[in-house]
């Protein structure tokens, strides 16, 4: 359910240019990469990484800044592990040819994280900015100029809760909170580039000469206000992007439908909670109008909604 929203069919239309052909490869589907995972910190990789992979993505790269960082994922091994200490010019051959590059996810506020940031932010590919990145650019005026210059907004997203957004915007969290919508297209306007403002009524904004009217999406639940949601997102939005670069399927197009996908899925895993029979949780959402909000629980697992992601794309994608 949306508020300033789609049709019905220019959503579908939007989902059906994921569906594959026949003969597509990996690299068709789009390649991947994303940094973070500093010390302490190397979930926030995995958790958008792996939801990446549910989402579609053909072949996604993790860079890790982790000194100790692991070779492989156990769970995953068709993620690609890079060491950003040991493998420099690996990671950046892999961000320099990437469809999509996510940045952000346990990335830490060092100098080595700002020194890839840096990198980043001079690459001619689709950005998905979040978290320590962002904390990062809020306090450093070379990557905020970089970030403002990168030229077409429409290659560059910012996914921030409301503390980034204050700290972007240097005001209060209350403040963003108050109007988040003005907030969301003041921080499109000042930095040049797509705004997905997350928590309860998620906006997603564009700045105003491309035309794009804000989108709110009403769907999700306070469940959902638990760690690592956010990662999951980043993933969900970098893989749908990663896809859409090859199937004309556009940054602000993948943004919308990454909030909708990550918010109906948590809204599957709260009815899931509840003893709500998988397909029945499923259609639920899916015809979504008219329906019951999804239960707010105390707190539902970001490495549950991966699957639930899948599943609904499949449903979703089979219907065309």
């Amino acid at each position: 359910m949306y508020k300033n929203t789609l049709s019905a069919n220019e959503r579908s239309a939007w989902f059906g240019l994921l569906k594959r052909d026949p003969h597509e490869h990996k690299s068709q589907a789009g390649r991947l990469t994303i940094l973070g995972g500093n010390t302490g910190m190397l979930g926030a990789p995995f958790l958008a990484a792996r939801t990446a992979l549910f989402a579609g993505a053909g072949w996604v790269v993790v860079g890790l800044l982790a000194s100790n960082s692991p070779p492989f994922d156990p769970q995953h091994p068709e993620l690609m592990c890079f060491n950003s200490k040991l493998n420099v010019e690996d990671i950046k051959s892999h961000l320099s040819n990437s469809q999509t590059v996510c940045i952000g996810p346990g990335l830490g506020q060092d100098d080595h994280a700002r020194e890839w940031l840096e990198f980043v932010l001079s690459l001619k590919v689709r950005l998905v900015l979040d978290a320590d990145a962002l904390n990062l650019i809020a306090k450093d005026h070379r990557l905020r100029s970089l970030l403002c210059e990168r030229g077409d907004p429409c290659q560059t997203v910012i996914t921030p809760h409301p503390g980034e957004a204050a700290r972007l915007l240097q005001v209060d969290t209350q403040l963003i909170q108050q109007d988040r919508l003005s907030c969301a297209q003041q921080l499109s306007q000042i930095l040049s580039c797509l705004v997905v403002l997350k928590g309860s009524g998620t906006w997603c904004v564009a700045p105003q000469d491309l035309g794009f009217s804000p989108i709110q999406c009403l769907n999700g639940n306070a469940g959902m206000g638990s760690a690592g949601m956010g990662d999951a997102l980043t993933g969900l939005l970098g893989a749908l992007s990663a896809q859409g670069v090859a199937h004309n399927l556009s940054l602000w197009q993948a943004c919308v439908l990454a909030v909708e996908l990550h918010a109906r899925a948590g809204d599957v895993l709260s009815r899931l909670e509840l003893g709500e029979p998988f397909e029945s949780a499923i259609n639920h959402v899916q015809s979504a109008l008219g329906s019951l909000p999804a239960p707010a629980l105390i707190g539902l697992h970001a490495f549950e909604l991966a699957p639930i992601i899948r599943r609904i794309l499949h449903t979703t994608l089979n219907a065309h």
